[in-house]
């Protein structure tokens, strides 16, 4: 028996010398790919009913951007329309009796207009939509997009007078992926807190968050404004359009009828400013905020429904920091961090690292922190701070958080892809049968390396440092 368990414990060895070794491989050569695991998640192909308007590979980045603006004020407009009918008892539950998981026609209805107005502009182009189990798309709800609304386009550009490197005037379509929650804020829909409400267009370029428009139904700013839609293309800077209403003033107008609608001037954190936190009624970022309320010295506390709202309440300088719950979707923050980016800000996960946009695992299930122009240094203490609290790393199962004091360096325990090194990741990485064979793992953050290393090249060497550290139970 005990020479069973000296040969079993060698074999688990040599399978993590393989792993590492594999994985200097990935860094050496660039084409080859590191232990993927693969996605189930259905995504939308090209429809053969949808006409192309174009054979290239290459798009315009703000035709891109243009359209994608256009197909919001669509979406904004279907969900207007829908109001009372998706309000009056058509509603149907994801999860039975989870007033977050409510889908209404509304929700179908705008992502079928989406999906299918851009399909017929981009029909090549990957899109991953929130509703794509429910909703089919086609010509039937195709609408014809306008691809020159930013023809020397005036943009709102960072506060701090900082300027970043502007974005490529070709994108590669193989390189994009389109995110769309056609509704974000169903339980307020339903709820009937309508300024919650945001119909959300996200683009990643090479897996980040590079442009976004956000399509508002019922905006506040403006009492003859049907809808807006606020946009931003990191490199360049956000901008907003909006649609009016008819002279009657309850007809919407014609949605063609898009106008620039001036942005209102948006604040920014000074040293000494209360803090604001906004965050919703989720038991998982409780711990969060008042780690926050801790480190700061005392938070005002902001409730607000809607991923996007939460966001952008940071873009409009009314919020300081946003935490949201571990159950966000990449559709749910694509668009509006590709809006935060182009002013300057961050949007991390609870421990630092950016959130990853390859669609291997759709879910934000480490949470998010985001923060804008001037407030970066607090989002920093935030997540350095969250990385040393066992209420909030123990959302990561198979840690072994007992047996450790001090930070744990989870930004930088994470293969290639980004994507944290659970128990679970190396159990299907290792190739092992035998049921948790991997206990658990853990990194100190006084021994993780770190320096001026590529990304890459620092994600092998704490494989190396892990090959020691991480515990199995045979």
């Amino acid at each position: 028996m005990k020479t069973l368990i000296i040969f079993v414990r060698f074999v688990v060895a040599m399978a993590a010398l393989l792993l590492l070794l594999l994985s200097i491989l990935v860094t050496v050569i660039p084409f080859a790919i590191a232990f993927h695991i693969p996605s189930t998640h259905s995504v939308h192909k090209m429809s053969t009913e949808l006409q192309a308007s174009t054979s290239s590979d290459n798009i315009n980045t703000e035709k891109l951007l243009s359209t994608l603006i256009h197909a919001a004020t669509h979406g904004a407009h279907t969900i207007s329309t829908l109001a009372d009918t998706a309000r009056s008892g058509n509603i149907q539950f994801k999860e039975e009796g989870d007033a977050r998981s409510a889908l209404t026609i509304a929700d179908t209805s705008a992502q079928r207009v989406i999906v299918s107005s851009i399909l017929g502009a981009y029909p090549n182009l990957h899109i991953v939509g929130e509703e794509d189990e429910s909703v089919e798309v086609g010509t039937d709800y195709q609408y014809t997009l306008k691809n020159d609304l930013l023809v020397n386009y005036e943009w709102i550009t960072r506060s701090d007078g900082k300027v970043d490197e502007p974005p490529p005037e070709q994108l590669d379509i193989n390189l994009l992926t389109v995110f769309v929650d056609p509704l974000d804020g169903t339980r307020e829909f339903v709820e009937g807190r309508l300024p919650n409400v945001q119909s959300l267009i996200g683009v990643t370029y090479k897996g980040t968050p590079l442009m976004g428009a956000v399509g508002l139904p019922f905006p506040t700013t403006n009492d003859n404004n049907s809808t807006e839609v606020l946009f931003g293309l990191v490199g360049k800077g956000i901008g907003k359009v909006c649609t009016k209403k008819n002279e009657e003033g309850n007809t919407l107008s014609e949605v063609n009828d898009i106008i620039k609608y001036e942005v209102p001037k948006m604040g920014e954190y000074q040293t000494g400013d209360d803090i604001t936190v906004s965050s919703g009624d989720s038991a998982s970022v409780r711990s969060a905020v008042d780690l926050a309320d801790k480190i700061f010295g005392g938070i005002t506390r902001q409730g607000f429904g809607a991923t996007g709202n939460k966001l952008l309440k940071i873009a409009e300088g009314t919020t300081t920091l946003s935490l949201l719950h571990t159950k966000t979707s990449l559709w749910d923050t694509a668009a509006p961090t590709a809006i935060l980016s182009a002013l300057g800000g961050t949007v991390t996960d609870y421990f630092g690292e950016l959130l990853v946009y390859n669609t291997k695992e759709l879910g934000n299930r480490y949470g998010v922190v985001a923060s804008g122009p001037g407030s970066n240094h607090l989002h920093d203490d935030l997540v350095k701070n969250m990385r040393g609290n066992k209420k909030v790393l123990s959302i990561l199962k198979g840690l072994d958080i007992e047996s450790f004091s001090g930070l744990q360096c989870v930004d930088i325990t994470r293969d290639l892809d980004g994507y944290l090194l659970t128990p679970d990741y190396f159990q299907q990485a290792l190739g092992s049968s035998i049921e948790g064979a991997i206990k658990s793992y853990y990194s100190l953050e006084d021994t993780a390396v770190r320096g001026l290393m590529s990304q890459a090249c620092r994600k092998v060497r704490v494989s190396i440092v892990l090959s020691y550290e991480f515990v199995c139970s045979i």
